[in-house]
């Protein structure tokens, strides 16, 4: 909700005035906030819980102390940023952040190793914990350019573009299809060659990232290999949904967690469409080379990929319980996330064309305030609606 409310003051200080906070600030703020006091933050508890589930659920416990402090540094940013920017504050509680991941992934895979059984998903989760890592060496190379006032375009939008690559196709995207595998496990149902699918995605991944620097002129042999490793993205998952769309995946499913994750999976679909095509140089200069475009990839994977399936699975797995207010929440919600990437849509390929889409600012507030009052439901619902379904 918190992530929706900067949302709204990014969009009305765009579309309005709001002299009295820094675009730059607010627009840190938000972005941080997102990633590590919601996203992060939720998935850190989804995995540690899975596997202690196993292990034991008192074993749940010993990560009340990393989760607290991931909130402290995730509001620390929430603030220090939206009032500083990258000043000593906000590097201080995004460091801190960085601390988290690494604490939380070194005892997360230590507990995976002494599980008593292995689900499918837990590879997954380790793939993940990796590819966080590996992002976090994008946050300290910024804050390094911005302590050294590097000013050199490329190697920001370089540096950039790894971090969010990493954490978009690799941390959240892997800790989601971890989480996935498991639900498909819990419904009895198996995949076939499961290990070679990982594998092959886990590896694709790391090449990939070079999709988001094609303007670099890359040499040929490496952009060939990014090429294999679009392809392999792309066609690993349609290999994944040729083998589970006669399967009754959602069968034992209620069924606003179901619309929740098939709408997560058609996200998805056009998401690996999109990396895939932006393989093509002319196409990913246009894709690239257009604000609303980036902006709309990066809320297509936010919010229609990663939050659809989080909020989804927390349904599936009664950690957020059917109400009247809720459902009504989620579908206000999920209005705004589908007229919000439209709008972007339209702004992009508008841009492209040197064309000014008239009030597409106010239209764009109004989706965020849309998307607001969504959450501001799912909040309610889950605090004071009564329970129509009991946890599974």
């Amino acid at each position: 909700m918190f992530v929706a409310l900067l949302g709204v003051l990014l969009r009305y200080k765009i579309t309005f005035s709001l002299p009295q906070i820094n675009q730059k600030f607010l627009q840190h703020s938000h972005s941080h906030f997102a990633m590590s006091g919601w996203l992060t933050q939720i998935l850190m508890i989804l995995l540690s819980y899975s596997v202690s589930k196993v292990i034991g659920n008192f074993h749940f416990k010993k990560y009340n102390f990393i989760l607290s402090i991931n909130l402290i540094a995730s509001y620390g940013m929430l603030v220090s940023f939206l009032f500083q920017g990258y000043g000593a504050i906000a590097i201080f509680f995004s460091s801190l952040s960085v601390l988290v991941i690494y604490y939380f992934g070194i005892q997360l895979w230590r507990d995976i190793d002494r599980a008593p059984s292995q689900l499918p998903g837990f590879i997954w989760f380790k793939a993940a914990l990796i590819f966080a890592v590996l992002s976090s060496f994008g946050v300290a190379m910024l804050v390094y350019l911005m302590i050294t006032n590097n000013v050199d375009i490329n190697i920001q939008q370089a540096t950039t573009y790894f971090y969010l690559h990493f954490q978009y196709n690799g941390w959240l995207i892997f800790a989601c299809l971890g989480l996935f595998m498991n639900i498909v496990h819990f419904q009895g149902i198996e995949i076939k060659h499961i290990n070679k699918l990982f594998w092959l995605y886990a590896i694709a991944t790391i090449p990939a990232y070079f999709l988001s620097t094609l303007w670099m002129r890359l040499p040929l042999g490496v952009y060939l290999i990014v090429v294999v490793s679009a392809l392999i993205l792309l066609s690993g998952w349609a290999w994944l949904y040729l083998q589970l769309r006669r399967r009754l995946v959602f069968a034992h499913v209620p069924e606003s967690a179901k619309w929740l994750l098939v709408l997560s999976a058609i996200a998805f679909t056009i998401k690996v469409i999109l990396q895939a095509g932006s393989m093509i140089p002319s196409l990913n200069t246009m894709a690239f080379g257009y604000r609303p475009i980036v902006i709309g990839y990066l809320h297509l994977v936010f919010l229609g990929v990663i939050t659809l399936f989080v909020l989804g699975y927390l349904v599936y797995t009664g950690y957020l319980r059917t109400s009247k207010t809720l459902s009504v929440g989620f579908t206000i919600f999920v209005i705004g996330i589908i007229l919000n990437e439209l709008a972007l849509m339209v702004q992009g390929l508008a841009a492209m064309r040197y064309y000014n889409v008239p009030f597409i600012n106010e239209v764009l507030f109004g989706i965020t305030v849309t998307m607001l009052i969504g959450t501001i439901g799912i909040n309610i619902g889950k605090s004071f609606d009564e329970s129509l379904e009991e946890p599974k």
